[in-house]
């Protein structure tokens, strides 16, 4: 399977040797001669990035430029949360941006509107939660379940989500009673090893929890029964600082078989309609600009277009660790 085309914005990266040369004129323009901390891009090509300065030790948040072709999808937003992230994981209480920054119009307006916390905070806490990704293929085009949110919703308004939600109290009794062999919760366990899960118990408690929490969000928002053993660990993503509301979530991926397809359907007030869909389909309405998808959504439908198949897909077994700030390195993933 190939996409007609590939999403312009997914998530920001820290910007490569082959960036920093195309960009190194407006580097050096906005870092007014302070050493260069990080470069953060959006987009391949680039279509934004911003430039955070190491001033005595202090990080300050240079600049931001954004390209024409991608006004209006929150590439200013995204950069600059990034941006304050890489402040709070330095250890700084407070924003800091540079006199050129500051004014800069576009960023003293993004940064308040922001709900940052003063001092910086890794809050509010991250909600611990769970999202299954339904993929199959359909002679030879790869497609996922996904849901058409409400425009009323407090979190993801109005955008295209795979199904899931926040793992719930009863989540850890039932995952403690599902009938697994054992070799399959410790590959689950190590495979989640690297993600923020002591909240959750131990490897083997967290485990069960999380296939608890994707099963049940999905038999309440699709009506559909999943295969637990089926379920394969595939990402977490962490909400960045300058959200109202934020989560925790980790990703499955889950091969549907055909037989099984048709027991997916509408069954949650939280959207308006759900589906499946073509990958190619999903990227090609984001870029014309008649889908609403949040960083983590267009990440995953970019690799899994990538990817190819579901094949693709589940030869693929990448160390997981939270992406913190939605900076991801490029995909796929090895």
């Amino acid at each position: 399977m190939t996409s007609a085309s590939r999403l312009r914005v997914t998530s920001v990266r820290y910007a490569d040797p082959a960036d920093r040369a195309h960009l190194s004129s407006a580097i050096a323009a906005l870092s007014d001669g302070l050493p260069i901390a990080s470069v953060l891009v959006v987009g391949t090509p680039t279509a934004g990035f911003a430039v955070v300065v190491d001033d005595a030790g202090s990080l300050r948040l240079a600049g931001v430029r954004v390209s024409a072709e991608v006004a209006g999808l929150g590439v200013e937003e995204m950069l600059i949360r990034a941006a304050l992230g890489l402040m709070l994981d330095a250890g700084q209480k407070h924003v800091a941006v540079t006199a050129t920054a500051d004014a800069d119009p576009v960023i003293r307006t993004v940064v308040a509107g922001m709900p940052v916390p003063d001092p910086l905070a890794d809050s509010p806490v991250a909600i611990p939660a769970v999202s299954v990704i339904p993929v199959r293929e359909v002679a030879g085009r790869l497609e996922v379940f996904v849901q058409y949110r409400v425009s009323t919703m407090d979190f993801a308004a109005g955008a295209v989500v795979f199904p899931g939600g926040r793992i719930d109290p009863g989540d850890r009794q039932a995952g403690a009673a599902l009938a697994l062999p054992a070799t399959l919760v410790a590959e689950h366990g190590a495979r989640w090893g690297r993600t923020a899960y002591g909240h959750l118990g131990s490897a083997e408690e967290a485990a069960r929890t999380l296939l608890a929490t994707g099963i049940r969000e999905v038999a309440e928002e699709t009506g559909a029964v999943l295969d637990p053993a089926r379920l394969v660990p595939w990402d977490d993503w962490i909400t960045p600082i300058g959200m109202p509301k934020r989560f925790d979530v980790r990703f499955f991926l889950y091969p549907v078989e055909a037989a099984e397809a048709a027991s997916f359907g509408h069954t949650t007030t939280e959207a308006h309609r759900s589906g499946w869909a073509g990958v190619s389909t999903l990227v090609d309405r984001t870029e014309a600009r008649e889908l609403v998808l949040l960083p983590p959504t267009r990440t995953i439908l970019e690799e899994l277009s990538a990817l190819g198949s579901v094949a693709g897909a589940l030869s693929l077994t990448p160390v997981l660790r939270p992406v913190r700030h939605d900076i991801a390195a490029r995909r796929p993933r090895r």
